[in-house]
């Protein structure tokens, strides 16, 4: 416990020393070496070290963000239907408008949730990256939670006025506007984080003065901005046309014009989407710094490889869209993981320059926090495999029929129940036994 003290006094200490000698002038910033710059970031690393193993943290977090990202881009691309949509005439546009709208307002809500997984593995792991570049622009990003939350309420009222396609359709562009600014704040902070050696000047303007409103935006790629949120939200939000038609396709109410309709749009949205992806990704690669000898790496070729095969695919279903409907979402799916590694590698590239590895971290393994983890994610795929196998059984019946559960189905569902109480049991339980060993 003492040693534990006495680094972080350490630590401090020496961020003090070095912060006094950055704002003694740009003389410090010319002695900045890849040798201090590495040292920086390993003091800076958190002393109680991490509590599992980096590389499956580092797994996590590319999992959990690539679901994560798939509801922000529905939401996004759910939205530029939208206003698209509703500003024709035409009834079938009408409709799949207010459908996009809906798919829009739940994915905000799942892309809320599911964001926190991959902010808590990067923050274990790359704390210094995080929250020296979250401190940089600190007030752009408090204000990611006030424009999250205002761009959530507009979608909600598109929602409640989409009888009304002209106020729903102003609701849907300000919606838009608030997440894209907010998809803008995340870049920028996250993209600042890569900039290691770059930190100091940035805080000091240059070794002149300290920097501490937090206002400053000191990177951005717009390559990068419109290869990761604008034009995937497009092509994602076309694949999801074809499985929406491809999943209501077979109920009466849905007329055969509407499904080919919205299908065939789906496939158009999706390919022209894909390929504007394509060519931005290719843009962003080619402005990687070199020295981070990316550029020709095997995870940046595989995420070339990936949106080329899906991109293929995607042409293939101009002629079947319902028919290449889950083959396009397999398709996609790779190609986000694809994604979602590329841009972790990017992180590793980015600091090994530095002699700064995350596999170096210290390990301070504690497995009750692992195995809660663990045991809450089994139950929860349960639980989600039960509630997302109901939903689809219920998309599927007729519009004023009620669909009956089989045997299966219904144990699934006293399974789940049953899952839900021991969770809380044990996750109130593991909270009294931690605060009495603590405190008792």
């Amino acid at each position: 416990m003492a040693t534990a003290v006495y680094q972080d006094l350490l630590r401090w200490f020496l961020l003090a020393v070095f912060g006094f000698m950055l704002i003694g002038g740009k003389l410090a910033l010319a002695a900045q070496s890849p040798e201090q710059v590495g040292a920086m970031l390993k003091v800076m690393r958190d002393s109680a070290g991490s509590p599992f193993f980096p590389v499956v943290m580092q797994i996590l977090q590319v999992l959990t963000w690539a679901l994560h990202i798939l509801f922000v881009w529905t939401s996004v691309g759910g939205l530029f239907y939208a206003i698209y949509g509703f500003t024709r005439k035409d009834e079938n546009h009408q409709r799949l408008a207010r459908a996009m709208l809906e798919l829009s307002k739940v994915s905000v809500s799942l892309a809320i949730v599911i964001g926190v997984a991959p902010l808590l593995f990067y923050q274990v792991i790359y704390d210094p990256l995080w929250y020296s570049s979250a401190n940089l622009s600190g007030s752009w990003y408090m204000m990611f939670i006030v424009f999250l939350l205002i761009g959530y309420y507009l979608i909600w009222f598109a929602y409640f006025s989409k009888q009304k396609p002209q106020v729903a359709m102003l609701f849907s562009v300000g919606g838009v506007i608030f997440l894209l600014l907010v998809g803008f704040i995340i870049h920028v902070v996250n993209y600042q984080s890569l900039f290691p050696e770059k930190w100091v000047e940035w805080y000091t303007s240059g070794g002149t003065t300290m920097n501490h409103s937090g206002w400053g935006i000191y990177a951005f790629n717009i390559f990068r901005f419109l290869s990761l949120l604008v034009f995937p939200s497009i092509a994602v939000v076309g694949v999801f046309m074809m499985l929406y038609s491809w999943h209501f396709g077979k109920r009466p109410e849905f007329s055969k014009e509407y499904i080919d309709f919205s299908a065939k749009l789906g496939a158009k949205l999706a390919l022209y989407g894909g390929a504007a992806w394509i060519v931005f990704h290719i843009l962003y690669i080619l402005t990687l710094p070199a020295d981070w000898n990316a550029k020709g790496s095997i995870f940046t070729l595989l995420s070339v490889v990936g949106l080329l095969l899906c991109a293929g695919i995607i042409f293939m279903a101009q002629k079947n869209p319902i028919g290449m409907a889950i083959p396009s979402l397999f398709g996609g799916v790779l190609a986000t993981l694809l994604i979602a590694v590329f841009r972790e590698y990017l992180r590793v590239a980015s600091t090994a320059r530095f002699g700064y590895s995350i596999y170096d971290y210290k390990v301070n393994l504690e497995w009750l926090s692992p195995l809660l983890f663990v045991g809450t994610t089994l139950g929860g795929l349960v639980l989600y495999a039960y509630a997302w196998w109901m939903a689809f059984q219920a998309g599927r019946t007729p519009q004023g029929q009620i669909y009956e559960a089989s045997e299966t189905e219904h144990h699934l569902g006293e399974l789940s129940v049953f899952l839900v109480a021991l969770w809380a049991v044990v996750f109130i339980g593991t909270g009294l036994i931690v605060i009495a060993r603590n405190y008792l």
